[in-house]
């Protein structure tokens, strides 16, 4: 069964929002709507307080405010405005369309199963809409104009009340449609005062006019639109198509002189970028954050930009919003922002997860990545670093700490080979020692300890034995490591695994030109 959702966005105060309220306003105070040339379309709340209602005349709602300030509607800017959400829905459908009084209509059948159900998705949505900074009465129903007709109903629901906005089934939206009155369908404007003289107040009433009669005064139009909203008749829709390439912008509404304060705004652009991305079944490894400043002196910059790159391809809003955030935490504006815009470059195909009984390697790779991308966007990347294991015997030349954003070198331990002039390592008897009372305690498992000195300390040395606060005595044979003649930084050491007489293990090694000892290393 396929579903559609259309998302009203009408204005953010609504009538049934100002029910039960008790505050007074005095009637000069200044208040505003959104008028046309006649009627009022959408009064704020303090307007609705001194009885300013949509629908009303300029005279009328002048009358009851004097203070009310009538603002012209801009078709231009309201249909970008209704655009860049539909590029932001685009992440929950590809099926998106742009209907008349300020809707959007969603094709949602598809994907109720992948989000969740019906409930988690219209969360999902709400939610989105809300983080675009409108405000939206949304209802779902088989059909796009029964939905349509659920939604202009519920953004009236002051006046014109309904059960449920949520219907699955046809047989409940036919009886829900019946139920609502005639003056929410789109051509009851139009058609008012004749619709008021026959009597038909719902749209049962009209549905259940003769057909030859309705035709003739209202034309086909009418019939075919509730055929169309009862699902008895097919609706084919224009979609809305994302473009080819993103590029979003932003006007602000005040001047932004802390970085951190952007970020409200930016969330806006950074969810029509999801959507995009997932209309175009894409990723993104970077994208651009432009600042336009106002010019406070001729010195500050007309525009200035934020890279933000990350190393595995995401189109996670909250993931990218996160990145955002600390990288904003960190910048210092040269002067305050009155725009912002969006550029996406680097975009690569996406690839979805697999659902498997047992984790992939390449899933929990990439939420390593994620983990430590948010680590270098809190403390900077540079202080980040990985460790990698070096083709080399030497102990401080073994190992090596990189930037994680450098491409690793795996390259595997080889095993020391022995030859008659140079040996990489090789094992030989140690020199005799007297008798030293020492616990019983077991050698450890591992060749090497886990903590080497950044610089090997050179130790005194008392009675042949080498002394590193006490006594220590040597528990293993000889292993020699001669090695760096190629760089210049030769070693030739003979290396021991020694304790002290309370237990404690060292990793010594002693010179072989010269038998000066030193502490490599120490052992937990």
């Amino acid at each position: 069964m396929s579903s559609a959702s259309p998302v009203s966005l009408p204005a953010s105060h609504r009538p049934d929002e100002a029910a039960g309220l008790g505050a007074q306003v005095a009637q000069d105070a200044r208040c505003y709507a959104l008028a046309d040339h006649a009627r009022i379309l959408i009064a704020d709340l303090d307007a609705f307080r001194l009885g300013v209602q949509p629908g009303g005349t300029r005279a009328h709602a002048l009358a009851l405010a004097p203070g009310l300030v009538l603002l012209e509607p801009d078709p231009a800017r309201e249909t970008r405005a209704f655009e860049a959400l539909a590029l932001a829905l685009l992440a929950y459908t590809p099926k998106v369309s742009l209907a008349q009084s300020h809707t959007l209509l969603l094709e949602v059948g598809s994907g109720l199963r992948l989000f969740g159900g019906v409930r988690a998705l219209l969360a999902k949505v709400a939610a989105t809409v809300a983080g675009c900074g409108h405000a939206a009465r949304i209802a779902c129903a088989p059909t796009a104009w029964g939905a349509w007709t659920l939604a202009q109903a519920r953004a009236c629901a002051g006046v014109h009340s309904a059960r449920r906005f949520r219907m699955l089934k046809d047989a409940t939206l036919m009886r829900a449609l019946d139920a609502l009155p005639v003056e929410l369908a789109p051509f009851a404007a139009q058609h008012e005062q004749a619709l008021t003289q026959i009597g038909c107040a719902t749209l049962g009433d009209l549905r259940r006019l003769p057909r030859d009669g309705v035709v003739r005064r209202f034309g086909d139009g009418v019939l075919a639109w509730l055929a169309q909203a009862r699902g008895e008749a097919p609706d084919p829709r224009a979609w809305f198509a994302a473009p080819p390439s993103f590029h979003a912008s932003l006007e602000l509404l005040a001047r932004v002189e802390s970085a951190e304060a952007l970020l409200f705004a930016a969330r806006r652009l950074v969810m029509q970028l999801a959507g995009w991305l997932a209309a175009q079944h894409g990723a993104l490894s970077r994208f651009e954050l432009r600042l336009e400043h106002e010019l406070a002196s001729r010195h500050a910059p007309r525009t200035s930009s934020l890279t933000l790159s990350w190393a595995a391809p995401s189109r996670d809003a909250e993931h990218l919003l996160w990145l955002l955030r600390e990288k904003l935490n960190q910048t210092e504006l040269a002067a305050p922002v009155i725009g912002l815009a969006l550029v996406a470059d680097q975009v690569s195909a996406w690839a979805p997860p697999t659902d498997t009984l047992f984790p992939s390697p390449e899933a929990s790779d990439a939420s390593l990545a994620q983990l430590f991308e948010r680590i270098g966007a809190r403390v900077g990347e540079q202080n980040v670093l990985q460790l990698f294991v070096e083709d080399d015997h030497r102990p401080e030349q073994a190992m090596s700490a990189r930037s994680y954003r450098a491409p690793a070198r795996r390259t595997a331990v080889r095993k020391p080979r022995k030859s008659n002039g140079q040996a990489d390592a090789q094992q030989e008897a140690a020199p005799v020692q007297t008798a030293f009372d020492l616990p019983e305690v077991p050698l450890p498992s591992q060749p090497r300890p886990a903590w080497l000195l950044e610089k090997p300390l050179k130790l005194m040395v008392r009675d042949d034995r080498p002394v590193y606060r006490r006594p220590l005595k040597t528990l293993t044979r000889t292993e020699r490591i001669e090695a760096g003649w190629w760089d210049g930084e030769g070693v030739g050491r003979d290396y021991y695994v020694a304790a002290d007489d309370q237990g404690r293990m060292f990793w010594l090694y002693r010179e072989r030109i010269g038998g000066q000892w030193y502490l490599q290393g120490l052992f937990g």
